[in-house]
């Protein structure tokens, strides 16, 4: 498999189980990556694990207190690249060609092991829409949307309830605190601004009105959905 192929497959993977992924090409991109995002999970593809200068970045972030486990993918190598893997500093090895149900498993069980599988908990993920709840982030087929935050209080109410119509009065009570009937379009002015953001530009609309009743974000026919 060529291998932009396989690094489609495995960020295809990735965003199955609601993680998006960044690219490190070199050691010095590898610093700058881990102080801006400090990610969940480190997959390296490297050749000679022995020899990976990533793995001394690693092992400073790691004395500062700071763990990010590392899963090694090589396409070459066996019982003994994979001791060096763990030698080094390594939690998880795998070689190449990957089997996707494999993989999947041994992500989630790493990311259970070091207690960073609790935060998948709050993503929800539509068709490329992606909710952080706990870090109140959306981003769309990969890239950031900035939301104000009734904005974002707004999508994620929709997003619990993706599939189901969400009445304007349900929604005035839940996002805006309104116990009471309200003459007011503040609901369909947000929406307005939401598929702005959210539906512009894009073939698949998510956010659909209901005549009469109020609003549903529903992913296409076909596409993955859920939390």
């Amino acid at each position: 498999m060529p291998q932009a192929e396989a690094h489609r497959q495995m960020e295809e993977l990735l965003s199955e189980l609601g993680l998006q992924t960044a690219i490190s090409e070199d050691p010095g991109d590898l610093r700058l990556l881990l102080d801006r995002v400090r990610p969940v999970l480190l997959l390296a593809e490297i050749s000679d694990a022995g020899a990976w200068p990533g793995w001394d970045i690693i092992s400073e972030y790691r004395s500062q207190g700071v763990f990010i486990p590392v899963m090694v993918i090589s396409a070459e190598g066996g019982s003994e690249e994979a001791v060096a893997v763990f030698e080094a500093g390594g939690n998880e090895y795998m070689k190449r060609p990957l089997h996707a149900g494999e993989f999947r498993c041994r992500v989630m069980n790493l990311l259970w092991l070091t207690g960073r599988r609790r935060g998948l908990e709050a993503l929800i993920k539509i068709d490329g829409l992606m909710l952080d709840s706990s870090r109140r982030l959306v981003s769309r087929d990969g890239v950031q949307i900035n939301l104000t935050p009734k904005e974002f209080d707004l999508l994620h109410y929709l997003a619990v309830h993706q599939g189901e119509v969400s009445p304007r009065e349900e929604i005035l009570k839940h996002v805006w605190g309104y116990h009471f009937h309200a003459d007011t379009n503040v609901v369909d002015v947000y929406i307005r601004h939401i598929r702005l953001k959210v539906d512009k530009g894009h073939r698949s609309k998510l956010i659909h009105t209901v005549r009469g009743t109020g609003y549903m974000l529903k992913a296409p026919e076909g596409s993955p959905a859920g939390h």
